[in-house]
């Protein structure tokens, strides 16, 4: 049997993510909003968050806050300087804790038709 990679489930011939595309950022924002991170800090929470599940790399996490940054949803702070690079620090902006409560009323909506879509595909 192949193993999928995380993120992904066998359902026989079709790879299904289970992770859905555009969660990072709502994700980043929401663990924001607990408490300021470190990148590498939110790598690690999303691994313990899902179980395992998911663990985005550097490849997906620092692009994910610049992002975030240069839309004024997070701000960052120098923290400490380790050998040629600067650690920084992400906290989550008003703004981003607009667009968070706005995403969490939609994420309601999903779920209550990802539910239907369920109950429905159960009976065919």
């Amino acid at each position: 049997m192949n193993e999928m990679p995380r993120g992904y489930c066998n359902c026989g011939p079709f790879r299904v993510d289970i992770v859905p595309k555009g969660l990072l950022k709502p994700l980043v924002l929401k663990l924001l909003s607990e408490r300021p991170m470190h990148g590498f800090e939110l790598m690690e929470q999303i691994f313990e968050k899902t179980n395992g599940m998911w663990r985005p790399g550097p490849a997906a996490i620092y692009p994910t806050l610049e992002w975030l940054e240069a839309n004024g949803y997070i701000k960052s702070d120098e923290t400490e300087k380790r050998s040629e690079k600067t650690r920084r620090q992400y906290s989550i902006t008003k703004k981003g804790t607009e667009a968070l409560e706005d995403y969490e009323k939609s994420a309601q909506e999903i779920k209550k038709r990802m539910q239907e879509f369920g109950t429905i595909y159960g009976r065919i």
